[in-house]
This record gives structure tokens, sequence and C-alpha cells, in this order.
């Protein structure tokens, strides 16, 4: 059990803003420059984003350790072999059916041998660690973030919207980044404002709620 709390600072992470600047920005270049390298940008800086990955888990992810059914995830091997789905959202999903069925193909043609990792360059060869973060860092530099541009930069991005999207659930924040203590995750808190009297109101109004709804139908017999 960790001590204390890491640091994390602002700059660490993407705001809701910076983020949809990124989003925007890769969709907009991945629609007018008709090659796979657009494509491949967008899908790795998303797959990076909405997951949280870190560099060696991504690297490690292969077309069997995803599932694009209803509840689509990625099969994560972590730490000491450590597995656990990461789920993933709807645009994401979207974007990795068409990678799957239009452009890892025709990368995957010219590979000198066959290889099972999901995302491949453009010859055809998997991501080592060191290559994942210069492609990453490059994207991100081309799009204004110059010198916070890296992969820990998205990982922290993710951990920040899901802790504030999903209602500062932090279990789930926890499970999806991998983190082997809540404490970890709970840094992620303090860039999220919340009001603590509204909250005390909610939890007794649904009580109250609850108690009513009881009430009207009456005792059980």
């Amino acid at each position: 059990m960790p001590s204390q709390p890491w640091t994390l600072t602002r700059e660490h992470f993407l705001d809701e803003a910076e983020a949809r600047h990124l989003l925007t920005g890769l969709e907009k270049t991945a629609a007018t420059v008709a090659s796979s390298t657009a494509f491949v940008d967008r899908i790795i800086i998303e797959c990076l984003l909405w997951s949280g990955l870190q560099t060696s888990e991504f690297c490690r992810l292969r077309v069997n350790d995803v599932c694009l059914d209803n509840t689509a995830h990625f099969t994560v091997s972590g730490k000491r072999d450590r597995r656990r789905l990461v789920y993933l959202p709807d645009r994401l999903r979207a974007l990795l059916q068409t990678y799957l069925d239009e452009i890892r193909p025709a990368l995957v043609a010219d590979a000198p041998a066959p290889v099972e990792a999901l995302i491949i360059n453009e010859r055809g060869r998997a991501y080592e660690r060191t290559a994942l973060y210069r492609r990453v860092t490059r994207i991100l530099k081309q799009h204004g973030f110059g010198e916070r541009a890296s992969v820990q930069l998205l990982r922290h991005t993710y951990g920040y919207l899901a802790y504030k999207c999903s209602g500062s659930n932090l279990l789930f924040t926890q499970r999806q980044l991998g983190h082997a203590h809540p404490m970890v995750t709970a840094v992620y808190a303090q860039f999220v404002d919340e009001d603590y009297g509204q909250i005390a109101n909610d939890v007794a109004e649904q009580l109250t709620q609850i108690d009513a709804t009881q009430n009207l139908k009456g005792p059980s017999t």
C-alpha cells in the first residue's frame, strides 16, 4: 500500500477542451489525407485516450484481445501477467472495426512475417515501446501540445475524464487503469470540483423517494 499519493499536476493531462481539440484535429486530418498513416495516427491516439493503457500494455495488444460486441473491451495483460478488461466507448469500437476491416489487412499484406499485434506500422510490423512513444509524441506535437507530448499525457487524460465523467466513480477508474490500490487513483479527485452540500441533499432525497415509493405500495402481506 503506498504511503502517500503520487504527484499529478495540471500539465500532466488534457482538459475537456484540449481533448476535443486533439480529437477534432485527428478526425479532420484522417478525413482529408487519403493515407493509411493518418488513420493509424488517429487509431493509436484514440485507443490510448479512451483506454488509458500504458505503453507496454498497448504494445502487447493482439487482435484476439479485442472484443467488439455490444460491450466492447480490450483484454489487457498488465504487470505480473495480471489480466483485466478495459471497456471501450462506441466511437472507438466503430474506429477499430474500420481499422480491422479495411486498414490492417492492407498493412498485413506487406508484412515480412505473420503478425498478431493489433496495431501495426506501415511496414506491417508490431510496435515496440520506443517506436510507439516516438510516434505518439510526434502526433501530439503536430496538434500543438509541444513539450507535454507523451503517452502518459493520454493515460492521465483518461484517468481525469473517467473519474469526472463517471460521477467520481473511483472503482471504475481504478479498474480501467489497472491501479493496484484506489489511493493511487484518488489523485484525480483533486481536479474535479464537487458540491458536497448538493450531494448530501441528493443522498437524502433519494432515500426519501425510495421510502415514499414503498409507502405507496402499502404494507407487505
